[in-house]
């Protein structure tokens, strides 16, 4: 009996020892795979998630291996897709995994033409197969780039918005002759506003729509800031310096013109008087002056013997700071209605396109395709 009890005892601890053990569990590999064709792919890439995991982000044309799943059904969704891009096939997905071989799914989807938004949108000047400039808009995102009109042996450029973001006025030049026109998004009609003689350029819109500042050129070397109501009457002279006075911009609260002479940056009131120099007395290419929308800065180009740049400065001309760096040259900021981005045209990449980038010169994103973009104005 004793050494049946024994036994006993020895087979129940045994016994007890083996429940105690871990068994790992059947692991397995799943490769999720996305792709986009059409216009206007999403840039900002999609989501996908499996089951109650934390979401990746991967590129619009990408994929991830989620590694160590459990054997077994798993659920996955594809998210963060745009309107404007479609799936024939559901974007949640059952997957099978195993031990063995990776599972996988593959979303496939076809992009379109992105709409307009209907407010915040960027006009910018593309130039033509004739050797012209035609004017563009698109999304803040560059998507839904649309063409405002085909001018066959005419540049459309240098666009302004009026605050509504309802109305894009602009230069249209034949040859030396340039004149001011108004193109209203509703019904897509085109108002001439100066005549090309003499020629004009460089319409600004004031902050509350009233007015227009612009360049008229006097000689080959002498322009001069004008100023007009917004339907072209009561016309008049700001400046009358012998220099070439050019690219007017409002400040946001409409009481001051920032613009460009003889290569400096001046200020001055909106009545042309107290003129204030706010580039350095070295400075001899800085160009294309733009507010911030709260006023506190005003972004620019500069070249100093190197590509040009962007650069902000306080409305004094204090506190410079470069924003861009690089090979490739950097023109015309303008900002986006919130002050957080500014666009501008680069040579950056291939080609001369429209990019934008966080008001501290961070997030450099290419919004146009290009290969010859520049101009941009964003519209509030």
């Amino acid at each position: 009996m004793h050494v049946i009890r024994s036994g006993l005892v020895f087979v129940i601890v045994l016994g007890s020892c083996r429940g105690t053990e871990t068994v790992a569990p059947d692991l397995g590999t799943l490769r999720v795979e996305v792709t986009m064709t059409g216009i206007d792919i999403d840039r900002d890439g999609v989501i996908i998630a499996v089951d109650n995991a934390t979401p990746v982000a991967i590129p619009a044309n990408g994929s991830y291996e989620f590694t160590n799943l459990l054997v077994g059904a798993h659920e996955v969704r594809l998210g963060g897709v745009t309107a404007n891009c479609a799936s024939t096939t559901p974007l949640d997905r059952t997957a099978l995994v195993t031990a063995a071989a990776p599972a996988s799914v593959q979303f496939a989807l076809a992009c379109t033409k992105a709409p307009l938004a209907a407010s915040g949108i960027i006009a910018f000047a593309r130039a033509d197969s004739d050797h012209t400039f035609d004017l563009w808009v698109m999304n803040p995102d560059g998507t839904g780039e649309t063409e405002v009109r085909e001018s066959p042996n005419i540049s459309d450029m240098l666009p302004s918005w009026t605050p509504d973001g309802q109305r894009i006025v602009f230069v249209a030049a034949v040859g030396g002759a340039s004149k001011i026109l108004a193109f209203d998004r509703v019904g897509a009609v085109f108002t001439e506003l100066t005549s090309d003689n003499p020629p004009t350029y460089t319409p600004s819109v004031s902050p509350d729509g009233r007015l227009i500042a612009y360049s008229q050129q006097k000689s080959w070397t002498d322009y001069d800031i004008w100023v007009m109501n917004a339907d072209g009457t009561n016309r008049r002279q700001l400046t009358s310096d012998t220099a070439y006075e050019d690219q007017p911009a409002w400040s946001p609260d409409g009481t001051e013109i920032a613009f460009v002479r003889a290569g400096g940056i001046y200020r001055m009131n909106a009545e042309g008087t107290n003129v204030q120099r706010l580039s350095p007395p070295s400075a001899e290419n800085d160009g294309a002056p733009a507010w911030s929308p709260d006023g506190a800065l005003i972004a620019f180009h500069r070249t100093l013997n190197e590509p040009s740049h962007i650069y902000t400065m306080r409305p004094d001309g204090t506190q410079v700071t470069q924003l861009t760096t690089g090979l490739d040259n950097d023109y015309g900021p303008s900002w986006s209605a919130d002050g957080a981005r500014i666009a501008f045209a680069s040579g950056r990449g291939s080609g001369l396109a429209i990019w934008s980038m966080r008001s501290d010169g961070t997030d450099l994103r290419r919004l146009s395709t290009g290969p010859d973009d520049f101009q941009p104005a964003w519209s509030r």
